[in-house]
């Protein structure tokens, strides 16, 4: 087995990548460790089931090939689930078949990839099956826990609320060469609950989505006096907290700043799974601007920014990754982006991490960037790279 720890990116879990070929195993390697996973690799489905048995070092996805010596995908499926009955399994092969498919998903594979795949289809794979692992694994726990384990559960979200900090990360008008907004990203040193979704899984279980995005605001609203009044603040919205009074009073923490906060709804909530455009414009008439979070990452993009009518669209990172290799994306978003330019709306590309991206989507007649490239979110207001 080789562990492969890649430094540059937040660390977003563990992927354990097994291929008879030594080929793949890099290639899958690379992409996944250039997306912030920490990989493992192995050879055979038995070095495999070594790393999986490993205590203390869970793994968050695991991406095997089918067709392997001794013990094949299938196999391996059969065996991990021996050991772990969540572990997220993605198959791959050379040979689709639909016979393959259906034993694939008989046998617990979340997922069946078909080689030759492209980077951005292994990297959203293996995050959509982990982000499912993460919050698949808390319910569970919470739903077959005794009380005294919810206790437990409550307790360190507890925890997680008073450790809570906000991290900032510029969103960049580059022809200006300046931070137009930060956007607040909630971080905790509650270890059990650092990942956000996870964190976010908690709150929904609990039934305390109001707790948390009370907590966000209050640090926002502190955190606004050292932001220059001429730079907006990006501050994301649950759906659930539409619901919640608190977001519409004058006693919210954002109240004296709703004149330069952005409040980003999330495409991928559905305006039916929401309180409606009714409450999205009370939020507007009381000063804050709407921004369309992760268009593109859903079905519903053309129905947000009909019903929304929102200030600022934010692209989804999955539109912007590997834009300057790929033309279709190139007219995609370009065509986003003169639509929004006609119905008023600002565009952000959002998820930038290379100059050759940051290239195309200028090319493409969008200004305004956020990603790596220029900053990572830090506790500190960072001064982008330009």
């Amino acid at each position: 087995m080789l562990r492969i720890a890649h430094t540059s990116k937040p660390h977003l879990g563990r992927v354990l990548v097994v291929d008879d070929d030594p080929a793949m195993r890099r290639v899958c390697a690379r992409v996944l460790g250039n997306e912030g996973w920490d990989v493992a690799v192995a050879d055979c489905g038995r070095s495999a089931l070594q790393c999986v048995g490993e205590p203390g070092k869970p793994f968050d996805c695991v991406v095997t090939d089918v067709h392997m010596p001794e013990m094949d995908g299938f196999a391996l499926i059969g065996e991990i689930r021996r050991h772990d009955d969540d572990l997220p399994v993605l198959l791959m092969t050379g040979d689709p078949s639909l016979d393959g498919a259906v034993r694939a998903i008989d046998n617990g594979a979340v997922s069946y990839l078909s080689k030759p795949f492209d980077s951005e289809t292994l990297a959203a794979a293996v995050a959509r099956a982990a982000r499912r692992h993460g919050i698949a694994r808390m319910r569970r726990r919470a739903s077959s826990s005794s009380d005294v384990d919810l206790r437990d559960v409550a307790q360190r979200f507890e925890t997680a609320l008073a450790r809570s900090w906000m991290a900032f990360q510029p969103i960049v008008d580059v022809p200006a060469g300046r931070a137009f907004a930060y956007e607040a990203l909630i971080r905790t040193d509650e270890e059990s609950l650092k990942r956000a979704d996870v964190l976010i899984a908690t709150a929904e279980r609990l039934g305390r989505i109001h707790d948390l995005g009370r907590t966000v605001r209050a640090a926002v609203g502190r955190a606004a006096p050292q932001i220059p009044d001429d730079v907006l603040l990006f501050v994301n919205v649950h759906g659930l907290e539409l619901t919640d009074e608190d977001l519409f009073g004058d006693r919210c923490a954002l109240a004296p700043h709703a004149a330069r906060v952005v409040l980003e709804i999330t495409e991928r909530m559905g305006l039916d799974t929401i309180a409606g455009p009714a409450r999205v414009a009370m939020l507007r008439q009381r000063g804050y601007r709407i921004a369309v979070d992760d268009l593109g990452a859903g079905y519903a993009a053309l129905g947000a920014l009909a019903t929304l009518e929102p200030e600022i669209v934010k692209l989804d990172m999955s539109l912007i990754r590997d834009i300057d290799r790929h033309a279709t994306k190139r007219r995609v978003v370009g065509a986003i982006a003169t639509l929004c330019r006609e119905l008023g709306s600002r565009v952000i590309a959002e998820g930038v991490e290379t100059h050759a991206e940051l290239v195309a989507v200028r090319d493409v007649g969008i200004d305004l960037i956020q990603g790596f490239l220029l900053a990572r979110p830090t506790r500190e207001l960072a001064v982008p790279l330009l």
